[in-house]
């Protein structure tokens, strides 16, 4: 198509380039939130669960106990889903070589146009990444909740 044909065809390039633009920061800003929040919840379960042992061996606590293994195995793949899921995935963006090669040539107009698409393709991929991290911190949240009923299963056992 003519660039003419295309701005009949899409009149709203104008209006969704900065939105466009914008997108990046926007999923940037999501995807720092997220992480954060996976840093977070594991700080605090490694905080947490490295004290229950210390409190238990003080008062005379058995850790030969189904419990106690199964509450540390929930430790352990706690830890390493939030870990897999902080280390996985990276913000993707505009590499500006790709649009020195490819759309540096293009009128002003078609240049909008394909960074609009380019934008929109990355920001489905982020999104997506940005969920899998949200899922990541619901299971180890839940496996978190499984490892405290646990521990408490296995204190209240030993007694």
């Amino acid at each position: 198509m003519t660039e003419e044909q295309n701005k009949a065809t899409y009149p709203g390039v104008e209006l969704a380039y900065p939105l466009a633009v914008n997108s990046y920061d926007v999923a940037l800003k999501r995807f720092d939130a997220m992480d954060g929040r996976l840093q977070t919840i594991l700080a605090f379960i490694v905080a947490t669960s490295a004290i229950v042992p210390a409190v238990a061996a003080n008062r005379g606590l058995h850790f030969q106990s189904n419990y106690f293994y199964a509450a540390f195995a929930c430790f352990i793949v706690a830890v390493i889903a939030g870990t897999v899921g902080r280390l996985f995935g990276r913000i993707k963006v505009l590499v500006p070589r790709e649009a020195f090669n490819h759309w540096l040539h293009k009128p002003d107009w078609e240049f909008k146009m394909d960074f609009i698409d380019q934008a929109a393709i990355d920001f489905e991929i982020n999104a997506t990444m940005i969920e899998r991290k949200w899922q990541c911190s619901i299971a180890i949240t839940l496996l978190f909740f499984v490892q405290t009923a646990l521990a408490a299963a296995w204190v209240l056992d030993s007694f």
